[in-house]
């Protein structure tokens, strides 16, 4: 079935991609030149084509129902992907003080944010654009000039270099350690929340077969389709999440957090710094060696920690 097929008409999506950015009928209505009872007409018309409810609305403005959430995160994802390719064939290029990132969501907020105080130190005249998604990142790395993949994940046209090993660590904050225990205690509590990707490479059953652990009760489990929104729920101490030292490597150098179990799993695969094969931008090079050599750092810091199964 295509996506034709699947909308009430495809100016519902620009519709509904403006009520969630703004939170109003009437704002969306004024941008798109449109009355509010024709924006509210519109969205309308998508919840019952789809039968699912996109907006909580009441007196104090319009909310995301979490299917709205999903929605409004994959339309801004391929928006951004439609202007980039647009931007890209009309020749609209990037000067030479602009690189543009291709990241997953995670690794972009829990990685590269939190240390872009010394990355400003490096570069402060650099400007940074980014092509970010919710789960893993896959795909030619064209248009960004520099992009983040795991091995297997590296397209036929990219050359790419390995710059850390893909490691995963069962991850909470200490607050919700010290309130629940470690998951691999002999006396393991039922309050744990086990969170991860909702269609995962690797779940928990695999991670703890491959790290010879197990659990001494069944745990529920949460899955979201965002890697990002996995780790928030690890840092907001409401769950364990499966962290990938790739994203959370800062966060567990610096102590917010910390191992949940102590064994941690080496897959035998590596995360590499991809480039198009056709591109070589000077500045996306001195960005991905400003990014190998932090990592570099942070795995030397965090490294014994845990035990480590491959």
């Amino acid at each position: 079935m295509t996506l034709r097929r699947k909308l009430p008409s495809t100016h519902a999506l620009f519709t509904f991609e403006a009520a969630a950015r703004s939170g109003s009928f009437s704002a969306a209505g004024r941008e798109l030149n449109v009355t509010q009872p024709a924006v509210s007409k519109s969205i309308a018309a998508l919840e019952e084509h789809i039968d699912t409810k996109l907006f909580y609305r009441g007196k104090s403005g319009l909310k995301l129902t979490p299917e709205g959430e999903t929605l409004h995160r994959a339309v801004q994802l391929s928006f951004l992907a439609v202007e980039t390719a647009i931007d890209q064939i009309s020749g609209r290029n990037r000067p030479d003080d602009a690189v543009m990132l291709s990241l997953s969501t995670a690794f972009a907020a829990h990685w590269l944010i939190p240390q872009m105080e010394d990355f400003r130190g490096s570069f402060p005249d650099l400007t940074l654009d980014f092509q970010l998604t919710g789960g893993e990142a896959i795909g030619p790395i064209s248009p960004c000039d520099l992009g983040v993949r795991l091995d297997t994940n590296v397209s036929s046209g990219d050359r790419a270099a390995a710059f850390a090993p893909e490691w995963l660590i069962a991850l909470a904050s200490p607050e919700y350690i010290k309130r629940n225990g470690m998951l691999d205690a002999s006396s393991l509590k039922a309050s744990h929340l086990l969170v991860t990707l909702a269609s995962p490479r690797i779940g928990w059953q695999e991670f703890l077969n491959r790290t010879n652990q197990s659990l001494s009760m069944l745990l529920p489990e949460m899955r979201v389709p965002d890697y990002s929104v996995v780790i928030q729920t690890a840092l907001n101490g409401r769950g364990v999440a499966l962290g990938y030292v790739t994203s959370c490597g800062y966060l567990l150098r610096e102590g917010i957090l910390v191992p949940a179990m102590h064994r941690s799993l080496r897959t035998g695969h590596q995360y590499c710094l991809a480039y198009p094969a056709n591109s070589r931008s000077r500045r996306a090079e001195e960005v991905g060696d400003w990014i190998a050599e932090r990592t570099r750092v942070l795995l030397a810091d965090i490294e014994g920690l845990t035990d480590q199964a491959d």
